[in-house]
């Protein structure tokens, strides 16, 4: 049977053949659904001249079967696709349906979804992630259908109270009462000691033999502040004949020594050339003072005094009275240790209900009379202090806009000084344009980029500052003079050093050599631990280290003016002394 059109009132295939062959000058295109009489009567006029009658009959017998069944069809209202703009070819390709009504590009679709997911079971991801699931515990649990009988509610059980134990009762397994724990009374810290003095007790010893053994120090001390005073003489050798002690100088067990029980945040060393006597002040006050030579005592020469109740930040032999040690801490005091007395005195301290802390010091006067101190109350004052008197300071001077870090005086022109501030500059100034009332007018301000922990004169002519920053730099400036007078100040070398030591160790503080103005010293953060010795240009010159005997970060370090000494002291109250 001949196909035939399946939409509505459509002409069947052939008759748009037969009617085509008819009528040669009209298209089948052309011809209409609505033109079923003409097509019939040229297909009747056709069929009765060109073909014999068997055929013909044959012929007409088809088309009117087709032509029954296309009006038996119920009609079927299609709406128009969107035609998309693609060539026959693609048209022909993708839009051709087989007999489930899937198109070629569905097929290639479903055919691809089903490709992938074949080679993603291929790899086990899925079953690598369950299995991970279930090892780790934290498989999803498949929760149970809530369909169906609903679960009657029942109330929770509380379960009775469990008796406290024995132990918590006081009461022995036998059942008899324990006598009751004593009280633990937690001891208060003082904001600071009582403004008398204090006397020189050490407090590392028994109470039965804490006088002598205290006693015997002190007079120790009071006979090797008689010894005449040692001149630091300046090194005329070059660097590199110079240098060549430190090769000479080592660690040996015997000379590291627990000296405070807690961070330590300053050294000095007794310039004594009979005696090496190492002092350190820790976080909570305490100095403590090493005899690093003495033998046969049980605490090893260590002797512990408490004079401060907070960071003593500051510590210094005066100059020109070796029997003599001041002290600046956090608590806002100033106190001197008088070896000839026997007492820490109070020289200087702020008012008890005024937040103020004093965070460094130096010598206007070599013998420690007038001292210049360093404060702050969320910002940085200097105050000119008369150790003679224990009244109020002599002058007040605003000279940052936050806190001071230190002050260091010239060593020749002794109306300079420098301070190095959290504000991030270091500022040199004129003791003889300063203005007690309101902010002063520095010779010169030397910004950093971070916080300023340092600033030093070089120790001889003071031409020189070493400052430390906490932007990772080491700097050296030189100061520029016309005549006597300083002028300000240009940057002659950097030093990129790791200056971040974090919450638990103290800030690198660089120090000059006592005898020289092209040396420094400083901290490192470096492993193998070591201390590191620069020249003014930023050269390391040398490294001291020892890995049996130094393995922590010693933050603050010290030479002996006239002794080739070095010590170093760590977050944990060690010294470490290289000789």
């Amino acid at each position: 049977m001949i196909g035939a059109s399946r939409s509505s009132g459509a002409i069947p295939t052939h008759s748009f053949y037969l009617t085509s062959k008819i009528m040669p000058k009209r298209k089948v295109d052309d011809v209409k659904p609505n033109d079923e009489e003409l097509v019939d009567k040229l297909t009747d006029d056709k069929l009765n001249k060109n073909m014999p009658s068997p055929k013909r009959r044959r012929v007409s017998r088809r088309l009117q079967n087709a032509k029954s069944e296309e009006e038996e069809k119920p009609e079927i209202k299609k709406e128009p696709e969107p035609q998309q703009p693609t060539t026959d070819e693609e048209s022909d390709s993708d839009n051709s349906m087989d007999d489930d009504g899937i198109s070629t590009y569905e097929k290639m679709r479903l055919k691809n979804i089903e490709d992938n997911a074949k080679f993603f079971a291929s790899l086990e991801i899925f079953k690598a992630k369950e299995d991970l699931s279930i090892a780790s515990g934290t498989a999803v649990k498949k929760t149970p259908s809530r369909r169906g009988l609903k679960r009657e509610p029942t109330p929770k059980e509380v379960l009775p109270r469990r008796p406290r134990s024995l132990r918590i009762q006081r009461i022995d397994p036998g059942g008899s009462p324990l006598p009751p724990l004593p009280e633990v009374v937690q001891p208060e810290r003082k904001y600071r000691q009582p403004s008398e003095a204090i006397e020189m007790v050490s407090m590392n010893v028994p109470e039965e033999s804490r006088e002598n053994y205290s006693t015997a120090f002190v007079k120790t001390m009071r006979d090797l502040a008689k010894s005449p005073k040692p001149s630091v003489p300046k090194s005329s050798s070059d660097l590199q004949t110079f240098c060549k002690a430190f090769h000479k100088m080592r660690l040996a067990p015997e000379r590291v020594a627990k000296v405070t029980k807690d961070r330590i945040f300053s050294v000095a060393i007794h310039p004594s050339k009979r005696k090496v006597l190492a002092c350190a002040g820790d976080k909570w006050g305490k100095i403590g003072m090493w005899d690093v030579e003495a033998q046969g005592h049980s605490e090893d020469g260590v002797h512990l005094f408490e004079p401060h109740t907070r960071p003593v930040n500051s510590l210094q032999f005066a100059p020109d009275n070796l029997s003599k040690i001041y002290s600046a801490s956090y608590d806002g005091t100033v106190r001197c240790g008088d070896f000839e007395t026997g007492v820490f005195d109070e020289v200087y301290a702020t008012p008890d209900d005024d937040d103020i802390w004093i965070t460094g010091f130096d010598f206007l006067t070599p013998d420690g009379s007038q001292l210049l101190v360093s404060q702050n109350n969320r910002l940085g004052f200097l105050a000119v202090v008369d150790t003679r008197k224990r009244s109020n300071p002599k002058q007040v001077f605003e000279v940052h806009d936050r806190n001071v870090k230190t002050v260091c005086v010239h060593p020749v022109k002794k109306h300079y000084f420098v301070t190095a501030s959290s504000d991030r500059t270091v500022a040199l100034w004129d003791m003889r344009n300063m203005k007690e009332n309101g902010r002063s007018k520095p010779i010169v301000s030397l910004p950093h980029f971070k916080v300023v922990s340092s600033a030093y004169f070089s120790p001889i002519t003071g031409s020189k500052i070493l400052t430390t920053s906490g932007d990772d730099k080491i700097r050296i400036f030189t100061c520029t003079e016309s005549g006597d007078v300083l002028k300000g100040a240009q940057i002659l070398s950097t030093v990129k050093h790791n200056n971040f030591t974090g919450r638990w160790l103290t800030n690198f503080r660089a120090t000059w050599h006592p005898a020289r103005e092209d040396v420094f010293v400083s901290g490192s953060m470096a492993r193998p631990r070591k201390i590191e010795i620069f020249d003014d240009h930023g050269r390391i010159v040398h490294n001291f280290l020892d890995e049996e005997s130094l393995g922590s970060v010693c933050s603050i370090n010290a030479f002996h003016p006239t002794r080739d000494i070095l010590v170093g002291g760590n977050s944990s109250g060690r010294l470490h002394v290289f000789m």
